[in-house]
């Protein structure tokens, strides 16, 4: 276990000095801060801004904002999938919806949606809405794959398993790896869309309002270190969900 997570860092470390060699590259060939600006100022921009009460403000709204969307979708999305899965008549009035939103940028639900609600609940509402038909996918093929499992349908039928037991012993442990996989895919798609909400409404305090702020005035190197930081802390979450799903879900 040790050493596959040595080798998956080495890898990941191997990968980040590869970037970083050509973005140093790009930046001395194009020679103008102001539209690549060199690792190394993005890096001190990094440093100042951890050490800056504000940039904290401004990321802890964002986290609320991505914390709440993401719950919200798992519950609306672990309902709406359940009963999917359930009837084919429910599947069928949803799947138009669905797709619809699946087909749409998420650039036109944030304009629309800034029609609707206050700037700083639209990327609520735009992150809820983009990674709702991932959540109720999910959950849907994980509830399907119960018609596989019918031998143990039919002995909780034999033992008259109230729907309850049935659905807590044999259902929902059956659905759980692909809820799992499923939340993970969310949550990372709910730190972007809420990032893109925010850059586009601009509430009082965001990560993204300060990537919109820092371009009016053309300070690259900070929209550069505002995203690395919001990557840094996507991909560091995502891949806890990645462990947890491994450990608690192997088949």
């Amino acid at each position: 276990m040790r050493e596959k997570i040595i080798k998956k860092f080495s890898r990941y470390l191997i990968s980040l000095i590869v970037i970083m060699i050509i973005w140093q590259i790009a930046s001395g060939v194009i020679g103008a801060p102001l539209i690549l600006p060199n690792p190394a100022r993005v890096f001190k921009t990094i440093v100042d801004s951890v050490f800056k009460l504000e940039f904290w403000k401004n990321f802890c709204f964002t986290s609320f904002r991505v914390v709440v969307s993401f719950f919200i979708c798992m519950i609306a999305g672990f309902f709406l999938g359940f009963l999917c899965s359930s009837s084919k008549a429910l599947k069928d009035l949803f799947e138009l919806p669905i797709s619809v939103i699946r087909s749409t940028p998420v650039v036109a639900f944030i304009l629309i949606a800034f029609f609707w609600f206050r700037s700083d609940t639209v990327p609520i509402f735009v992150s809820v809405l983009m990674t709702l038909p991932v959540m109720v996918s999910a959950v849907q093929q994980g509830f399907s794959q119960n018609e596989k499992n019918e031998k143990l349908i039919f002995m909780a039928k034999s033992y008259n398993l109230s729907f309850r037991q049935t659905f807590r012993y044999i259902k929902l442990p059956c659905a759980m790896p692909f809820i799992a996989s499923g939340a993970e895919s969310t949550f990372g798609l709910c730190w972007k869309v809420v990032a893109a909400g925010e850059v586009l409404c601009t509430p009082k305090y965001g990560a993204g309002t300060m990537m919109a702020h820092s371009q009016i005035v053309l300070q690259t190197d900070e929209v550069i270190a505002v995203t690395i930081v919001l990557v840094a802390v996507s991909f560091v979450i995502q891949q806890i969900f990645k462990v947890i799903n491994e450990r608690c879900f192997r088949k």
